[in-house]
């Protein structure tokens, strides 16, 4: 039976308010910072023991009775302010939704394994290449004078594909909040193409370019299983490392789906708080909920949290991406920052039985997310007396409105190298 667990949030940290969460709940308490590569979160957490990560003020209980958690968050004198339900969280790229078609629609699998194949093995014309660029260039790399030298930018997502010509000779700390697996390795794909948007730079056969923040320092955090599936925990456990390490930028091309209406998890929203307060940039990706041009979903969490940056998708026509969701609320949070290239991005990728060489094109609010990440590293490098908080705003402010398309679909605008 699968186990179900709670992420708690805690007004303090005192030794005696720990104590008494620790007596009313009946657990015992591990700090993350007495976390090591031999004594894991996921090797911690059980019904008697919860682990509390002490940059967030964020605690992960399993098998919890939530009126036990309710009744607590009620005393004043009881530290526990906030409790909710661990989320599962996604990649936010277009090729998800073939994936739950065929889990969905048994009775449609073979066509849909069909699809999968011809999408996944259709050859990518000489003519496209230029093409698949579109990306970084409709950013205006060309003038970039920066490369994101000294910045740390972690990518949160399924891992990297180590063995990668364009990686194995990088210098790349990374972690695994995956039991089982390895942040090094990534036979999904997802994470090493996110990367490549972000940290990347010219395609090893043939030298067009393809990334941004080439001379960053790349860090990865593995968040997402092989199999494409991460929670709460493995996210909060992984933001929690980041911001020890002081990390500047961390990207998620993840998403959980919101309902309308729904307000956002004030445990994101504190999660995003206190990584600005450690001037550390959190950007995530909408998600593609959408089946434009019916009216859009909304922003998926966390990117709905207004500490977190949302960012949206477009295609090369200066479209919004009919998978992109959209603001829809925004009076809650939930609102779109920014938007960036999101359909037919080309970037790294394993070499395996579906894709032939080191590169491959996808599409998603996950390639959208990293080209914002990438143009942060940037900014950081250039201006770099300026705060986490402040390099947001600039990137806000200096990105170009789109003619004809809503403010509720692509916030500010496409980003912009300055």
């Amino acid at each position: 039976m699968e186990k179900e667990r709670y992420i708690v949030l805690l007004r303090n940290q005192e030794k005696s308010a720990l104590k008494k969460v620790e007596r009313e709940l009946q657990v015992s308490i591990t700090s993350s910072e007495n976390l090591s590569k031999e004594n894991r979160s996921f090797q911690v957490i059980d019904e008697d023991n919860s682990v509390l990560y002490k940059n967030l003020g964020v605690m992960v209980v399993e098998n919890m009775d939530e009126h036990q958690l309710a009744k607590a968050m009620q005393n004043d004198s009881n530290p526990i302010v906030y409790f909710e339900k661990e989320r599962d969280f996604f990649p936010a790229g277009e090729m998800k939704i073939i994936s739950e078609l065929k889990k969905q629609s048994a009775e449609l699998s073979d066509k849909i394994i069909e699809l999968e194949k011809f999408i996944n093995n259709k050859p990518i014309p000489a003519k496209n290449l230029v093409e698949m660029e579109w990306g970084i260039k409709s950013i205006g790399i060309e003038k970039a004078l920066y490369t994101g030298k000294g910045i740390d930018v972690c990518i949160l997502d399924t891992g990297l594909e180590m063995s990668h010509p364009d990686f194995s000779s990088r210098e790349i700390e990374g972690k695994s909040f995956i039991q089982g697996e390895d942040w090094s390795k990534d036979p999904n794909g997802h994470g090493t193409h996110c990367t490549g948007i972000s940290t990347g730079n010219l395609r090893s056969d043939t030298g067009k370019r393809y990334g941004i923040a080439k001379d960053c320092n790349l860090k990865i955090a593995k968040v997402l299983s092989d199999k494409g599936k991460g929670t709460t925990s493995s996210v909060i456990d992984a933001i929690d490392w980041a911001i020890t390490k002081q990390f500047r930028i961390l990207s998620l091309s993840l998403a959980s789906p919101v309902a309308l209406n729904e307000k956002p998890s004030v445990l994101f929203e504190t999660v995003g708080t206190r990584a600005l307060e450690n001037n550390c940039l959190i950007i995530a990706a909408a998600g593609n909920d959408s089946n434009r041009p019916s009216l859009p979903k909304p922003v998926s969490a966390p990117a709905n949290s207004l500490s977190i940056m949302a960012v949206a998708a477009i295609d090369g026509q200066m479209r919004v991406a009919k998978f992109s969701n959209g603001g829809l609320n925004p009076s809650t949070g939930g609102n779109i920052n920014v938007c960036a290239p999101g359909v037919d991005i080309f970037s790294t990728y394993p070499k395996n039985t579906k894709n032939k060489n080191y590169y491959f094109a996808l599409s998603g609010t996950s390639m959208a997310t990293p080209h914002v990440s990438g143009l942060a590293a940037l900014y950081m490098e250039q201006f770099p007396d300026l705060s986490a908080k402040e390099i947001w705003e600039m990137i806000e402010k200096n990105a170009k409105p789109i003619e004809g398309l809503k403010y509720r679909d692509i916030g500010s605008g496409l980003i912009q190298i300055i």
